[in-house]
């Protein structure tokens, strides 16, 4: 499911207006005036994406009479005739257009590194999502920078970023899956080791820092020195799909890790003499 759509009927009412919100802002849509300016009988609807906030007013007198659609992605492959979702052409040439304009620009990135974009919206995932399926259930404006990126092949792939602190750190582990309870030696290694050592995490920056270099300090790691890698962030990390990963560590007490992970969307770009 990611999203609702609501078909409100032009039963005589007062009060009932759907509010709307997302990210600061908020939107009142007042359908029993929306029909009534209508010259014959008509029906108001509204879309909305399933992570946006909504509320019903109070009805003071009538009836309010509505029809709740859930909406669900399907596999196009298996029911070919089943409605997909589109994306805006406009939305996507726009974006492609600002993000390739800086990729000719021989002062950004010049030796190449990793755009970083923050999810801007709310996706169902679990300690079994498959991060490539995922990608393709992407929505708005995610979708967009996606598809951008993908036309200007710079690699887009969703990553998982774990830290340990759930209120959020300047540091984390990015990896191409999500890694569900590793178990460790609590003696020898800890959770955050496991991943880096063990399974491919590496260390990258959650916020904007120029000339950062990712070392030792920054790993979690102290028996060894491995440096990480450095995110170009264009919309902020973000946490709003934090998923909490959990392991058992075997040691003199066998205890329960915790560590916390995010997605987000990374593009990967050449330098200056390679790129598209």
């Amino acid at each position: 499911m990611f999203g609702s759509l609501v078909v409100i009927y032009p039963t005589p009412h007062e009060g009932g207006e759907l509010v709307l919100r997302h990210k600061d802002r908020e939107w009142k849509i007042d359908a029993k005036d929306l029909t009534a300016s209508q010259s014959s009988p008509s029906l108001a609807y509204v879309a909305f994406y399933s992570d946006i906030e909504h509320e019903v007013l109070k009805v003071t007198s009538g009836r309010r009479v509505t029809v709740t659609y859930n909406l669900y992605l399907v596999d196009t492959s298996l029911e070919p005739q089943a409605p997909v979702v589109t994306t805006n052409a406009q939305s996507v040439s726009a974006f492609k257009t600002t993000l390739q304009a800086l990729l000719k620009s021989p002062e950004f990135l010049p030796n190449g590194g990793i755009l970083g974009f923050g999810l801007a919206h709310l996706y169902p995932f679990t300690s079994d999502t498959d991060l490539n399926e995922m990608e393709e259930c992407l929505k708005g404006e995610d979708w967009h920078v996606y598809q951008a990126c993908q036309e200007l092949w710079l690699w887009p792939s969703l990553q998982m970023i774990y830290d340990e602190d759930r209120s959020g750190s300047e540091y984390g582990l990015m990896m191409d899956r999500i890694i569900k309870g590793p178990n460790y030696d609590s003696e020898y290694s800890s959770y955050k080791s496991a991943l880096l050592r063990n399974l491919g995490g590496v260390s990258v920056n959650k916020t904007e820092s120029t000339g950062l270099r990712l070392t030792r300090s920054s790993t979690w790691i102290h028996d060894r020195d491995m440096d990480g890698e450095v995110i170009t962030w264009v919309s902020p990390f973000n946490d709003r799909n934090q998923l909490q990963d959990t392991s058992m560590a075997y040691g003199n007490e066998d205890t329960v890790g915790y560590l916390y992970c995010s997605p987000c969307l990374i593009a990967r770009i050449r330098d200056t003499s390679n790129r598209v």
